[in-house]
């Protein structure tokens, strides 16, 4: 499928770090977020505040492709059944809020979009 990269959106979560996590003395938080169309509501892209690239690009291979429509719980209970560190209930934390954040821009775009 193509997109149009200069319509895209960035939409942004976070949560605290548990302790003994290496991402937590570099970022102090997790930080999750989703490059998204906000035509088709598909994920474009994403990114987490992980150390190592294999975690970011694991969390980029759940998420990419994903259709906010259907909410952000499958591709979480995805992560959960295969993420065996520490940190799990803070990403999927940041996943939840960068979901709600798109839920915010959805909100306000309909508001604009019907006046």
């Amino acid at each position: 499928m193509n997109y149009n990269y200069n319509d895209t959106i960035i939409c942004t979560g976070y949560s605290r770090l548990p302790d003994g996590m290496a991402a937590k003395n570099l970022y102090g938080v997790m930080g999750v977020g989703f490059e998204v169309d906000p035509d088709t509501d598909c994920i474009v892209n994403a990114s987490c505040t992980f150390v190592t690239n294999m975690c970011t690009d694991f969390i980029k291979s759940i998420l990419k492709g994903h259709d906010l429509k259907d909410g952000i719980e499958e591709p979480i209970e995805r992560f959960e059944k295969r993420y065996f560190g520490l940190g799990k209930k803070a990403i999927t934390s940041a996943m939840r809020d960068a979901y709600n954040q798109y839920a915010i821009y959805k909100s306000m775009n309909m508001t604009t979009v019907s006046k």
